[in-house]
C-alpha cells in the first residue's frame, strides 16, 4: 500500500512539475472559435526622439470571415529567480481578418545590465453576436536588449 501511494505522489509531482514548464514557455498559436493568436517576438524599433530605444511588441492574427477577435497584451521584463518579473503594462486591441499588430513602446530601463521583454496575450472571438470565453494567457518569446 506504501508503494502504491509512493507512486500516485511521484506521479503527481511529476506531472506538476510537466505543466509547470509548459506554462512557463513561450507558447505558439493559439486558435479558438474561428481566429488564431500568435504573440510574435518582440522586435527592436529604433529610438524615438529623445534616443530612448523603442521595442514592438506584435501580434499576428487570423480569423475567419464575420468574426472580430478582442486582444488583451500584458508586457514584461523579465526577472531570473526569486524576482518577479516587472510588469510594463497592457493594451487592448479589436482586429478581424488576417493582420500583425503592432504596439511600439519605450524600453522601460529598470536594471543594471540587459533587458528582457516579452508580451503575453488572450483573446476571445464575436461572432453573429456570440462571443467566446477568453483564452488562456499565451507568451511569446524573449527579446533581450542591450542597455
Amino acid at each position: 500500500m506504501r508503494t502504491k501511494k509512493r507512486i500516485a505522489t511521484l506521479a503527481a509531482l511529476a506531472t506538476s512539475a510537466a505543466l509547470s514548464v509548459a506554462m512557463a514557455s513561450p507558447a505558439a498559436a493559439n486558435t479558438s472559435s474561428g481566429c488564431t493568436v500568435t504573440p510574435l517576438k518582440p522586435i527592436f524599433a529604433g529610438f524615438n526622439s529623445s534616443g530612448v530605444k523603442l521595442v514592438n511588441y506584435r501580434i499576428s492574427v487570423s480569423c475567419s470571415s464575420n468574426r472580430t477577435v478582442s486582444i488583451t497584451q500584458e508586457r514584461y521584463e523579465e526577472d531570473g529567480w526569486p524576482n518577479p518579473d516587472d510588469y510594463l503594462g497592457t493594451t487592448s486591441f479589436t482586429s478581424a481578418g488576417v493582420t500583425t499588430l503592432s504596439n511600439v513602446r519605450t524600453l522601460v530601463d529598470g536594471e543594471l545590465g540587459d533587458e528582457e521583454v516579452y508580451h503575453n496575450v488572450r483573446f476571445r472571438v464575436t461572432s453573429n453576436g456570440v462571443t467566446s470565453p477568453w483564452t488562456s494567457f499565451q507568451k511569446s518569446a524573449v527579446l533581450t536588449i542591450p542597455n
